[in-house]
Order: structure tokens, then sequence, then C-alpha cells
């Protein structure tokens, strides 16, 4: 399968999901395993998009690194403290 036809598969899956998420307009229970299974599709996103303004801002190796690392924290912290769920037990518990 060729990159371009993965990336329009899974666009097209995350829109569908987002849609039915929204005509339902109530909870929908979700799992723990589905929210670690969504931000693992978020941060490869988000990492391309911080990769391409890394590239645009010539951005050197060490302040890619902090940023991807400040990114992941801030992140990790956002969830905990609106969710009560650390993500990196959520991984741990799932790589059992």
């Amino acid at each position: 399968m060729e990159m371009e036809e993965i990336k329009n598969i899974l666009e097209k899956a995350i829109c569908d999901v987002a849609t039915a998420t929204i005509k339902i307009n109530q909870p929908i229970g979700y799992s723990d395993r589905a929210l670690l299974d969504s931000l693992l599709i978020f941060q490869s996103v988000l990492m391309e998009k911080i990769y391409e303004n890394q590239n645009y801002d010539d951005m050197g190796l060490k302040d890619r690194c902090d940023m991807v690392e400040h990114c992941g924290n801030e992140l990790k912290k956002l969830i905990h403290t609106y969710t009560g769920i650390d993500t990196f037990k959520l991984v741990e518990e799932y790589n059992k």
C-alpha cells in the first residue's frame, strides 16, 4: 500500500468518526484504549507539523529535541489535568 493511499484511508476514517460523534450528540463511553489510540494518531500528525515548522525556522537539532520533549510533557500534563489519566502509565499498561 502506498503512503498516499494510507494517508487518505486514515483521513477519511478520522473524519467519519468525528462526524458520527457530532451527529449523535451524546457520550459514547470511550475506553482509555480509545484515548490512547486517538492520541497516537494525534501525536503522529502533530509531530509532522512540528517538524515542518522546525524546518521552516531552520532550527538546530538540540532546539528541535527540546521543543518536542516540551510539547510531549505539556500534552501529558494537559491530559492528566483534565482527565486524571497519566498517558505514560496508560502506554505501559497496554504494552504489557
